[in-house]
């Protein structure tokens, strides 16, 4: 049970409704709880979208399951296995980042992903960041930065209230086709 309640559309402010429509939220346990305070959550989304053109749905994806599986988020994990299937991230890679093992990418994206830990964990050093820079350019780089700063902290937040799952089991570190077949059904029927 979440710490916060996870209000109904009826309970937000109706100038906020439009984000809560199935083309841009729909009904994930985040957002319904960060409708406590529609204004910060109008104004984040604004920010992460900027984020999010920067870096390209599939990076964006690959980066914050990184993140999610070196911070332990189950949530996030989880919400965001079936969003990276939708920009283009197969199971294998899933299976990849759950297992911590990014040798199958190409260099642009294992570099992409080393990065991401290494901002994560506070790690960052000068043979990272220029194996980065020869791939990526500095407006790339600083929205990686923050998009991995973001969820860090958004991944601290879900802990702290406590959010139950949208619907189903843990698709686990290690997802399986029939774990995600499971939460893509359910994610269609709740549609």
């Amino acid at each position: 049970m979440s710490r916060l309640p996870l209000l109904e559309l009826d309970d937000i402010p109706e100038e906020y409704h439009h984000l809560f429509t199935d083309d841009y939220l729909g009904d994930r346990h985040i957002f319904r709880v960060w409708a406590h305070n529609p204004e910060v959550l109008e104004a984040t989304l604004e920010y992460l979208n900027t984020l999010y053109d920067q870096l390209g749905a599939r990076r964006k994806e690959l980066v914050i399951l990184t993140v999610a599986r070196a911070r332990g988020a189950r949530y996030e994990w989880h919400q965001h296995v079936d969003i990276a299937r939708d920009k283009g991230v197969t199971l294998e890679e899933m299976r990849a980042i759950g297992g911590d093992d990014l040798s199958g990418f190409d260099d642009a994206e294992f570099v992409l992903l080393q990065y991401a830990r290494a901002v994560e964990s506070g790690t960052v050093t000068d043979q990272i960041h220029e194996a980065l820079s020869r791939q990526y350019s500095p407006a790339e780089i600083v929205a990686l930065g923050l998009l991995v700063d973001f969820y860090v902290g958004l991944c601290n937040y879900v802990a702290a209230v406590d959010l139950p799952f949208e619907g189903g089991e843990f698709v686990g570190w290690i997802p399986d086709e029939e774990s995600i077949a499971e939460l893509f059904d359910e994610s269609a029927a709740s549609s």
